[in-house]
């Protein structure tokens, strides 16, 4: 979908690029990641993907369905992840929803179907880990 600000932010996200990431985004935009990561504003979101990309060598997102109504946006999507150890997680299925207004990007919601239970939550501080390797939460 031409024009659309899922593309934009997939794309930058794609290629490791904080400062392109970040230019998409309004300066108090609140998010939400999928292991449950939560926050606002340019400086909260700027440690969390810069703490996910530290974990990435590469990262591939596939938009298989969009819509937008008004200003949201939602997207069907898969994710694949190369570690820097090389380890590789793939075909990950991830939901993406965003509100975009003039300023830019002022919502941003990841859900995705590998996120840890809720009893789990305590057990891997500073990200999701599953059988010892981290899990990316976008």
């Amino acid at each position: 979908m031409s024009g659309s600000p899922i593309e934009e932010l997939l794309s930058a996200i794609d290629v490791l690029d904080l400062d392109r990431t970040l230019a998409l985004l309004a300066p108090e935009c609140t998010f939400l990641m999928a292991d449950g990561h939560a926050g606002a504003g340019h400086e909260a979101l700027g440690e969390a993907l810069g703490e996910l990309f530290a974990h990435l060598h590469r990262v591939e997102h596939r938009i298989s369905a969009q819509w937008h109504v008004d200003e949201v946006w939602i997207a069907e999507l898969e994710a694949d992840y190369e570690l820097t150890d090389r380890s590789r997680l793939l075909a990950l299925p991830r939901a993406l929803i965003l509100r975009k207004e003039e300023q830019g990007i002022s919502d941003l919601r990841v859900y995705g179907a590998h996120e840890r239970e809720i009893y789990e939550r305590d057990l891997a501080p500073g990200g999701l880990v599953i059988g010892g390797r981290y899990m990316p939460p976008l």
